[in-house]
């Protein structure tokens, strides 16, 4: 009902008439992406891109450190993917040896997308897990896992993160993903993982 009285069948003008519109105060989009439903939508593919600037609207960016905020994907291998229960990074994190000191042009392009992640995805909160090989003593160890984990999460906060959406655990040599008797396989066990809780 508006200023003369009378009921609108359709108050926002969009064709969609006011009892199947589920925001008979805003007028759809005609996107081609749920145009029934009688709302506006602000990111169709859910990259975090509002379709306002988002180049491929339809087809979501993905993160990979390349032209990650026009919104549409690039060729090449993602640096970062988000799963289900994990943000999964494709290359591993370096640090330098026996330290917490993060090192690499690439690992703080990786840190950059986990960001960006973290960024657009408000509601997202993270265990950073710090793993290492069964190289030397247990307690050392745990001791460095947990300090590369807290160095993570230092470096993504200062970036702007809320501390309060990521806790960092160091889990030492106890959960390995590959042989420890090989250097390949220590390689491979020495890892940043981030786990969404």
């Amino acid at each position: 009902e508006d200023e003369d009285g009378c009921p609108d069948v359709d108050n926002d003008g969009d064709g969609i008439a006011d009892g199947m519109d589920k925001c008979p105060k805003e007028a759809e989009d005609k996107d081609g992406f749920e145009d029934e439903d009688g709302c506006p939508d602000v990111d169709n593919d859910g990259d975090g891109v509002p379709d306002a600037s988002d180049k491929c609207p339809d087809k979501p960016e993905n993160l990979n450190g390349i032209k990650d905020d026009d919104g549409c994907p690039d060729e090449g291998k993602p640096l970062v993917t988000i799963l289900k229960d994990e943000i999964k990074i494709s290359q591993k994190i370096q640090f330098k040896k026996d330290s917490a000191e993060i090192q690499g042009g690439v690992s703080f392009k990786i840190l950059d997308v986990v960001f960006s992640i973290l960024q657009m995805n408000p509601t997202i909160k993270v265990q950073i897990q710090g793993h290492t090989d069964n190289s030397g003593s247990r307690e050392k160890n745990m001791e460095l896992s947990q300090k590369r984990a807290e160095s993570v999460m230092n470096y993504l906060v200062k970036k702007g993160i809320d501390a309060s959406r990521m806790e960092a655990v160091g889990y030492g040599p106890d959960y390995p993903i590959a042989d420890n008797s090989t250097n390949k396989g220590r390689e491979a066990n020495r890892r940043v993982e981030f786990k969404i809780k």
